[in-house]
This record gives C-alpha cells, structure tokens and sequence, in this order.
C-alpha cells in the first residue's frame, strides 16, 4: 500500500502531558484509534486519551515520539517497543504504572533520552528507564523520600522534575550520579531546612537552574552549587533574607521569592551578585526599611518586583547601587511619602518604567515632585489613574491623573 500524507496547518493544544495536533498526517500505517504525523520535525504518534490499556500493536518503526498519556496502561512488556530503534521521546503520564509495571529492558532502547512518567502510582524511581536518560518528567507521583542510589543508573540526566510527589525527606547523595544534571524541579513538596543534607548537591557543579517553590523552607540552603543561574524559593517560609547570604553564588543570574513570608531583608543580603538581572519579591510580607546597603552588590540588576508588601520607608540611595535598574515595582505597599533622592537621576538614569499605584500616598507639598514626574521625568510613572491620594482629606480617593501638581500643598 502507498503512503500517503496529507499536510494540514499546524495546530497545537497542550494540556499537561497530552499533545492535541494536526500536521502532515502519514495514514499507512497507524494503528487504531492513534493519530500518526510528523510534527515538529519528528515522527510522531499519539494515542493519548484513547482508552487504550497497553500499548497498541503496529506503532510505526519510524516512530521518533510516542504519546501514550492519560490511559489506562498499567504494564509496559519488552516487546512492546522493542523495535521502535528511532524513539525519541516517551510520554506515559496520567496511567497506572507503578514499579513492577515496566519489565526488564522493556525501554531499553537507544535513541530514548526523554520520558513523561508523571501522574503514575510510582514510590520510589524506577530501575529501568534508558540509561542514555536525557529528560524525565516525574510530576505527581508518591515519592516521600528520595533515596541514595535512586539514579544510580542516570548519569545522563540533564532535566529532572521530582515536583508533587509528597516527599518529605531526601537521602545523602540521592542527586549525587547525576552530574550532568543542568535544571532540578524539586517544587510542591513537604521539604523543611532539615530534608536536605549536608553538600547535597556537591557532584551537581553543571546545574543552573533550582526550583524549590511551595515547600516548607525557613531558611537559605547551604552549599549550593557555584553554577546556579536561576533560583526559585518561591512561596517558602523563609522570613529574613540574611547579610551576605549568597555569596557562594556568584553566576546567579534570577532569583524569585514571591508569595512567600519575607519579613526583613538584610543589608549587604545580595553582596557579590553583579549578574543578576532579575529579584521578584511580589506578595511577600517585606516591612523592613529598603537603606542604602539593601541591595548593595546589584549591579546588573534591571527588574525588580517589590509589589503587593508592607514597605513604608525607602531611604535616600536605597536604589544607588541599581546602576541597571530599568523596571521598578513598587506597587501595594504602604509608602505614604517619598524623599525626591530615593529616585535622584544619578542613581537611576537607566530607570524606564515605575509602578507606585494601590499606596497611601500622602499628596501634600512634599510629594508634589513625584507628581511634577509624571510630566517631566526622564521614566514613565505608571497608571496614574491608579494612584490615588490617601490624604489629605480634600484630596483622598483622588487618581493622580485628575490632579496638577499645584494640588499639592502644605
């Protein structure tokens, strides 16, 4: 029988592991009910959402990416995919594997370096996924504690999301074989300060980015690995952010906090971090003054989002140190007035973009320069319809927009 191929206009729908397409679909041969096509340059079949409770017979030996998600597959043979030589990418998320669930070199195969085992029964990590492993996506499952030797076989690694699982504690050197390892999503778990051990992370000198969002830390991780470029201690416990905290780190490139307990950041915190060009603070609880030392160290810094806190006072220099600075959020705290040097032209001459709405602004003669600044700087304020007077009374409830800066008197 001939192929035969019908190219259509590409259309993607991603809903977590399931891919939902239309390409160049190549209908001999496909077994049914799979949808077999090229799509983004690979041979691809997708029997996701099919019902299907193995692996259909006569997938395609050409096959480069295989979409089995959202079944109800619980066993995976040796024979199964044994002869798909070109598989590149496995996605079994959302079925009914646990460990004794894949048999001996059932994905033994050497082109496999991506697989999706996210939304299975699994406890502990399998022993017999592809030892070229290059991606594995591990969402959703039941591991409450990581243990040593858990990838002792996956030295290739270089993407691991363990997020989801529950775990609550994790084994010396359980990352240790993995020193290819460059991102690590180890986020929506039950981790405190005491489930990492000492030097966890000492083989792992290749990774840049760190997830450690929504666990349950109250405090900065020791020893993390010099390479870092990206962390992420988004909604943790964490309640100071202490002098000279990370150091260690110098690469640091983002770093994200918000939605987390953030009471008082230390002067001197962000010391020796010249390459970072991105701090979110946003709905942190942040009431400590910002001085002139807060964010000594942040040369390179361009964004900061220190939005929806508790910040009353900025001190004259506060933003010295922020010679990149070119996007400042400071919208929701609690400013009520601001001295014109906290926002001297020498210190923020590259400054493009302010948000200074939703505060109780205290719109009286010593504000009237900020106001002056909506027509005049050298940055744009923005949304002034959403800044509004606190005080005085005659002007309370009143948006920026509808006020000159005459308005504001003593």
């Amino acid at each position: 029988m001939t192929k035969i191929a019908i190219t259509l206009t590409v259309i993607s729908l991603i809903t977590g592991s399931s891919v939902f397409v239309v390409g160049t679909y190549f209908m001999d041969p496909c077994p049914a009910p799979c949808r077999c096509l090229k799509f983004g340059g690979l041979q691809s079949v997708y029997c996701n959402q099919t019902g299907v409770r193995a692996v259909p017979e006569g997938i395609p030996a050409n096959t480069q990416l295989l979409d089995l998600s959202f079944n109800s597959i619980s066993h995976i043979r040796v024979g199964d995919l044994a002869y798909l030589g070109n598989l590149q990418q496995l996605y079994l998320s959302q079925n009914e594997l646990t460990e004794t669930s894949l048999d001996e070199r059932a994905l033994d195969l050497p082109s496999l370096v991506t697989i999706d085992l996210s939304s299975n029964n699994f406890k502990t990590i399998p022993t017999f996924l592809p030892r070229g492993l290059q991606t594995l996506w591990f969402l959703n499952n039941q591991i409450e504690v990581l243990r040593t030797g858990a990838f002792e076989r996956y030295s290739s690694i270089l993407y691991l999301d363990v997020s989801n699982n529950g775990m609550m504690a994790i084994q010396p050197e359980a990352f240790a074989p993995l020193t290819s390892l460059q991102t690590l999503y180890i986020s929506f778990n039950n981790l405190t300060d005491t489930s990492f051990p000492p030097n966890l992370f000492a083989k792992n000198t290749n990774l840049t980015h760190l997830s450690l969002r929504f666990n349950q830390l109250t405090s900065l991780l020791l020893n993390l690995p010099v390479s870092l470029e990206y962390l992420d201690y988004v909604g943790n416990a964490i309640r100071t952010l202490p002098a000279y905290g990370f150091t260690s780190l110098p690469s640091l490139k983002a770093m994200e906090f918000w939605q987390g307990q953030i009471t008082s950041i230390e002067d001197f915190a962000f010391y020796g971090l010249p390459n970072v060009e991105i701090l979110d603070f946003m709905q942190c609880q942040i009431s400590s003054a910002l001085t002139k030392n807060t964010f000594a160290g942040l040369s390179g810094l361009t964004t900061i989002y220190l939005d929806i806190n508790q910040i009353s006072q900025i001190q004259p220099g506060a933003f010295h140190p922020l010679t990149s600075l070119t996007n400042l959020w400071m919208s929701g705290n609690n400013l009520t007035t601001l001295e014109p040097e906290v926002l001297d032209a020498k210190d923020v001459a590259n400054l493009s973009t302010l948000y200074i709405d939703f505060n109780p602004w205290e719109c009286d003669c010593q504000l009237r320069w900020l106001r002056e600044g909506m027509d005049n700087a050298t940055y744009v304020i923005q949304d002034p319809h959403l800044i509004k007077c606190a005080s005085p009374p005659k002007l309370a409830g009143k948006s920026w927009d509808e006020l000159k800066p005459g308005d504001f008197v003593c």
